[in-house]
């Protein structure tokens, strides 16, 4: 592949064509970009517009958004014909030989490459966390960084077809995306692509792989790495780290477990445990994951929108003391929900369930608590200002998406804030 020499076809017009379009305008790169839609028939090697015509003769390499299925039909057609399908991660590994270290998993990503990043630079070792968190994989070729920590999703995994690795993660594994992957068989050897190329290959102890070549966990309140323990650091009901005579706060097991990904990468680089825990306690905190944005008239309000399945959810109310008001559902996603019937009994005091699949994850949890079925967090919202008593946590974790309603769990995130922000301000 050269990019000054070959022409590109960009097919979805989302995060990785806003990504492509910026560095392909920058380096003159000759490309085209369309929506699947916008193609009427696939003939004799020409894609049929309305008021075009695409002779893929002429298109070198075709890029395609991971939100588009390879079960596509125009999709389907391309693979058929043998076009060159490309992703931007290749074709930035075909400019650059930075190491990278790449991470997947159902839960967890973009919080372990940003905190990856966050302990490496704290040592001074420049770092970018980039690709599916939202910053352009093209960033890196801005400045002389030592490693890129890559985050990557089984969408694109699906399409890569030569991933070059310095250390490959696997984070974790739970039922999501089975619209696309069918079975969780086939979603866990999507993910397994990751480990194809890469020099040292890292996966959470608790998958069942034959193959573990480096492993992680959390277990009998002390994290693992190649089942030993790190001494001198330890953990009290998954909301307070130890490690010799510091303290640091967190929010869950799911922090504990990305915390452990994190010391069997970075041990990997050279980097002892106390150089760790140093960029560990200056880490940068994510929006919208367990965040803690308002306490009104005795009421706390968490935002979790990042929880688009049942194990995010899970987590959220295992981080949180009892009497929680928890606010769940969103678009109408098949996947189950029976995980979290004991949680729930035990912590939560009303579940409110709104979205398309308020039915579907009623009928599955079954609970024996006060349960709600409102249509949308606005509903909730006005519901839990007009009924809430003091002395209660409110946890948005909605443990789905709501693609229906918002451009993306931010959009979300941002508007409960705004819903709360306007009922504690008096603006409604």
């Amino acid at each position: 592949m050269n990019i000054h020499q070959d022409s590109f076809l960009i097919l979805g017009k989302g995060m990785t064509y806003q990504s492509c379009k910026e560095f392909f305008d920058n380096e003159s790169v000759t490309y085209e970009a369309l929506e699947t839609c916008e193609i009427l028939e696939i003939k004799d090697r020409q894609l049929i517009l309305k008021n075009n015509i695409i002779n893929l003769n002429n298109v070198d390499h075709i890029i395609i958004s991971p939100g588009i299925s390879k079960n596509n039909s125009i999709v389907k057609k391309l693979i058929k014909l043998n076009c060159s399908i490309t992703t931007d991660i290749e074709i930035l590994q075909t400019i650059t030989k930075i190491n990278c270290i790449c991470i997947t998993g159902t839960n967890g990503k973009t919080s372990t490459v940003n905190l990856i990043s966050d302990i490496l630079n704290s040592n001074h070792i420049k770092t970018l966390a980039c690709g599916n968190n939202g910053v352009s994989v093209f960033k890196s070729l801005e400045d002389n960084y030592d490693f890129i920590v890559l985050e990557i999703s089984s969408y694109q995994l699906e399409y890569i077809k030569k991933l070059k690795s310095y250390i490959s993660v696997i984070l974790n594994l739970s039922t999501d995306h089975l619209e696309r992957h069918e079975t969780l068989k086939k979603y866990f050897n999507t993910k397994l692509k990751i480990f194809d190329n890469a020099k040292y290959k890292i996966i959470n102890n608790n998958l069942e792989y034959s193959k573990k070549d480096i492993t992680f966990d959390v277990k009998n309140n002390s994290i693992y790495v190649n089942n030993s323990s790190i001494e001198n650091l330890a953990f009290k009901n998954y909301n307070l780290i130890s490690y010799k005579d510091e303290k640091y706060k967190i929010n869950g097991r799911h922090e504990a477990y990305n915390l452990s990904a994190c010391i069997a990468v970075l041990s990997i680089l050279g980097l002892s445990i106390d150089e760790i825990m140093l960029g560990f306690s200056k880490r940068s905190h994510l929006s919208h994951r367990l965040e803690r944005f308002c306490t009104y008239d005795g009421v706390t309000y968490i935002n979790d929108s990042k929880s688009t399945n049942s194990d995010s959810t899970f987590n959220a109310l295992e981080s949180v003391e009892d009497n929680i008001v928890l606010i769940m559902g969103g678009d109408n996603k098949k996947i189950s929900y029976n995980a979290l019937k004991n949680i729930i009994n035990n912590k939560v005091k009303l579940l409110i369930l709104i979205g398309e699949n308020r039915e579907y994850i009623n009928n599955q949890l079954s609970v024996n608590i006060d349960t709600i079925l409102l249509e949308t967090l606005k509903d909730a919202t006005d519901y839990i200002f007009a009924n809430l008593k003091s002395n209660c946590t409110v946890l948005l974790s909605p443990g789905s998406s709501s693609f229906s309603l918002y451009k993306d769990f931010e959009h979300r995130g941002n508007h409960f804030k705004t819903l709360v922000s306007n009922y504690v301000h008096g603006k409604t």
